[in-house]
């Protein structure tokens, strides 16, 4: 079960993580060192698809509708940069259950680099199909990382918003990652590359589209959110990836940013706790309406108003995964 807690402002802590700095340094390095285990794995699924083989078989989209019964609810799954829809295996699995009412459907029909522009046109392609062949009545769009960008661009740019009632994004660069400078070096090999006869080649470079400032970013946080969606940004003050870590939350007033603890980029996909979130978010809010911790947890309610009383400034809510 997910734990809430108040955070208040403190001078001896650090007022982004709410952490002592030196174990806020700790507590990234370990990050860091987890990261790099779950990015080898998926760049390997990507580079290969064994996983993805393994797991889907050789054509997805159509196994996988294969599996739909009559589910009303139908959650899209967008993967990351150099990430393949293996790494949504089970979060599939969580979210179809019984209880929950839900198809999961995972996209990535196109080389994860591609210019997020192209990338997104595809999706809605694949998203218009997969209406046609269910009998949804409510849409859901779960995006990771540059997922999260690629939803947000279908759903504000291109005006996909038919049965959508939430979007929620996992440790994206809503205002950019100075990861994305490595897109320099990785559309110089993926150009090389492409003039191998049978390799893809890729239009455009979306790492380069992520660096702070670009001007793909600029357009897309100019863009209105269309009214009547849920949207909420999970992100976390150890995700090495997206740095510093307000950089994951979506500027918009109407948008409802939640910090993770002790969870970080990658590991957001495999945790199980970040799955009960994603599914109270989903499930207990009505369309258009932010999650409301206050409903859920009566304890932290009590907490926050004694502490108004007290005249302490309350920073925001925090999900632990303690």
């Amino acid at each position: 079960m997910i734990q809430f807690e108040i955070q208040v402002t403190n001078e001896d802590v650090n007022p982004l993580t709410h952490q002592r700095p030196m174990l806020s340094n700790l507590r990234m390095l370990l990050s860091t060192i987890g990261e790099a285990y779950y990015f080898s794995k998926n760049a390997l699924d990507h580079a290969v698809a064994l996983s993805e083989r393994f797991v889907f078989g050789e054509k997805y989209l159509k196994n996988r509708l294969k599996a739909y019964r009559g589910q009303k609810r139908l959650a899209f799954l967008y993967h990351g940069y150099f990430q393949s829809r293996a790494g949504f295996e089970r979060f599939e699995d969580f979210l179809e259950s019984p209880l929950f009412d839900i198809f999961a459907v995972s996209g990535g029909y196109q080389p994860y680099s591609q210019d997020i522009r192209r990338s997104a046109e595809h999706e809605a392609k694949i998203f218009e199909y997969v209406l046609k062949n269910t009998d949804a009545e409510e849409i859901y769009l779960i995006g990771h990382s540059q997922g999260g960008l690629i939803s947000r661009y279908m759903v504000q740019k291109l005006g996909i918003t038919k049965k959508i009632t939430k979007v929620v994004t996992l440790a994206t660069p809503h205002q950019g990652s100075y990861a994305g400078v490595a897109g320099y070096a990785h559309k110089i090999a993926a150009s090389a590359l492409g003039v191998v006869p049978g390799f893809p080649a890729v239009a455009g470079e979306s790492g380069v589209q992520m660096i702070p400032g670009s001007r793909f970013l600029k357009e897309l946080n100019a863009a209105p959110l269309p009214p009547g969606i849920t949207w909420t940004s999970l992100y976390s003050y150890i995700d090495p990836l997206v740095w510093p870590a307000s950089y994951a939350r979506m500027p918009y007033s109407e948008a409802q940013n939640i910090l993770l603890k002790k969870i970080g980029h990658m590991a957001v996909l495999y945790n199980v706790q970040v799955y009960e979130l994603v599914l109270r978010t989903l499930l207990l809010t009505q369309k258009g309406e932010r999650l409301d911790f206050g409903k859920l947890i009566d304890r932290d309610v009590l907490v926050m108003k004694r502490l108004e009383r007290q005249g302490q400034q309350i920073e925001e809510i925090v999900s632990s995964s303690d």
